[in-house]
Order: C-alpha cells, then sequence, then structure tokens
C-alpha cells in the first residue's frame, strides 16, 4: 500500500522533470541569438570589456557599433573596418586557436551560428559567450539589436539596423520597376572547367539579396542552402544574367579562362547578352553591415539600365 501511496508523487516528479527537459531541449534548438550559458538575455555584468568576434561579419557589427577599442581578437578573414586588421587574429570558423584565445583572457566572444566548438570551449574555460544566426537579412537585423544590448550599445545598434533597412528599401523600390530577370549566382568553380558549380538555395540572405535587387534565383528550388549543380541542370534553366562571386579576388589569367568556359555554353541568354559579371569585392559573401552594397552590386548586374555603371 505504501508503494501505491507514492505512485502519484513519483509520476508527478518523473513529469515535472521530463517537462523541464523539453523546456530546455528546446531552448537549445530555437534559432536567433543565444547564449551558451544563459538564457537569451543580457548577461548580468555591467560590461564586456575584452571581446573576440569570432567571425567577419560579427567583427563588421561590433566595431561599427563603437565597440571596437574593447576588441582583443578577431578570426582570421576579418578585414573591415581597416582597424580591425590590427587586431590578434585567433583562427578560422572551423580551426579557431584555443591556446590564442586564452592568452587574450577575454570576458566574451562573439560567434556566427551553432558553433559547437567553441560554445563547449567556453563552457569548460567559464568564458561568456553569445552565439547569433545570420543567415536571412532579418536573422542579421536580430544579430545587430542583440549584440547592441549585450554591448550596451542599443542606439548606435538601432541606428544601423534602421540604415540598413532604409538602403534595401530603397533599392527594392527602384529595381521592382522593371521585369525580374533570371539570375545564376555561382560561388566558385575552377577555371578552365564547369564542373563542381555551387550556387545558393533559398532561405540564404544572397537568395533574398538576388529577388531584392530585381532577379529571379533559378536555383531556388535546389536542396540545401549552398547545392552543388551540374552544368546540364544550368543549361536547361537558361539564366538570363550569370553572376560569379570571387571574393578572394580575380587574377586577369583566370578571368580569361572563366569568360572562356562561359563562352563555350553560347546557347545560354546571359552568354548572348553578355551578361556575364564576375565580383571579387570582400564583402559580397559576408552577412554583415555592408549588405546594402553587396545588394546594389547584385542589382548593377541584373539591371545594369538602371545604373551609370554596371561595373561601379
Amino acid at each position: 500500500m505504501k508503494r501505491i501511496r507514492n505512485l502519484p508523487l513519483a509520476l508527478t516528479l518523473a513529469c515535472t522533470f521530463l517537462g523541464l527537459a523539453a523546456v530546455y531541449l528546446l531552448y537549445e534548438v530555437r534559432s536567433g541569438s543565444r547564449s551558451a550559458l544563459d538564457a537569451p538575455l543580457p548577461a548580468p555584468h555591467p560590461d564586456y570589456g575584452r571581446v573576440i568576434c569570432a567571425a567577419p561579419s560579427i567583427t563588421e557589427i561590433v566595431f561599427t557599433l563603437g565597440a571596437g577599442p574593447r576588441v582583443v581578437g578577431v578570426s582570421d578573414y576579418s578585414v573591415f573596418p581597416p582597424e580591425a586588421k590590427d587586431v590578434a587574429r585567433i583562427g578560422g570558423q572551423i580551426n579557431p586557436n584555443r591556446e590564442r584565445i586564452l592568452s587574450l583572457e577575454p570576458d566574451l566572444i562573439i560567434f556566427q551560428g551553432k558553433h559547437q566548438v567553441l560554445s563547449r570551449f567556453c563552457r569548460e574555460q567559464g568564458i561568456r559567450s553569445l552565439s547569433v544566426d545570420i543567415d536571412r537579412i532579418d536573422h542579421l537585423m536580430s544579430a545587430i539589436l542583440t549584440i547592441g544590448t549585450w554591448l550596451h550599445e542599443e542606439v548606435p545598434a538601432e541606428r544601423l539596423a534602421a540604415d540598413i533597412k532604409r538602403q534595401l528599401s530603397a533599392l527594392a523600390r527602384k529595381t521592382q520597376s522593371r521585369p525580374p530577370r533570371k539570375v545564376f549566382l555561382g560561388l566558385g568553380h575552377t577555371p578552365g572547367d564547369l564542373t563542381g558549380l555551387m550556387t545558393t538555395g533559398s532561405g540564404t540572405f544572397l537568395h533574398e539579396l538576388i529577388e531584392l535587387a530585381g532577379g529571379r534565383n533559378i536555383f531556388a528550388d535546389a536542396p540545401g542552402s549552398y547545392p552543388r549543380i551540374s552544368k546540364e541542370a544550368l543549361v536547361r534553366r537558361r539564366p538570363d544574367v550569370i553572376i560569379e562571386v570571387l571574393a578572394k579576388g580575380l587574377s586577369p589569367e583566370n578571368q580569361l579562362l572563366l569568360k572562356s568556359d562561359w563562352d563555350r555554353l553560347s546557347t545560354l541568354p546571359a552568354v548572348k547578352a553578355g551578361r556575364i559579371y564576375f565580383l571579387t569585392d570582400d564583402y559580397m559573401l559576408i552577412p554583415g553591415v555592408r549588405i546594402s552594397q553587396t545588394a546594389h552590386r547584385l542589382a548593377a548586374a541584373i539591371h545594369p539600365e538602371l545604373f551609370e555603371d554596371p561595373h561601379d
């Protein structure tokens, strides 16, 4: 009888435990900004004086908010603003240098996405961390406001987000007067060979910028965020505009090879019209504060008639 009388209590405790576990798991997988140690609310400390930015997009945001003097470390590929080049490097997204990070004695590390390596490292070392998703344009706006809150730069963050929205809206109004053109956005292939083509599917900031810039992403229905596609699939979809993004730069020799690659597909409308563009700006693949410049570059390639010079 004693066991039966305690059964409801045991069931109650079990249900409570499972409920708490479910809430915890939901918190762990939810998208958006979050802390690796705390609930997604501003940390209790009044200030963070030693910050590491573990992605170029994060570096851009933190410096633009005026918190650059607090940054003691940045990821290897952080090049903007220029003063970020003088800050200590902590490695790349895949291979962060743990020893270097510890030597910098940070009290906050901000990284992009679910960075399991850095998240685990921060927990083990007792370092506060903040993770922000920046896959889409609205994610960027949320990340700016969240980082602004954590760094007590709320007013600059609100201004920055509003300014980016204003610029993107102005560009959208400019391009919506033209019929959308079918766009292939190439994210790199080996010069001299049209195999291994990579592009963007839907659900990415690049896809959104193509649409905003007056284009129609011909691989919006492809599975995955950044799918690899075949030359045959590209030919079947007949793009009006071909844009290759080569953020690491392009030598004159490789540009000739790439141009020759596309010339072999002479039946494509983009090739016939000469609408092939190679964009080498370092910000093109970074969902950071220069996203409006990326949108402008895409729009100038998709609808050059709206701009004085599509290469400006």
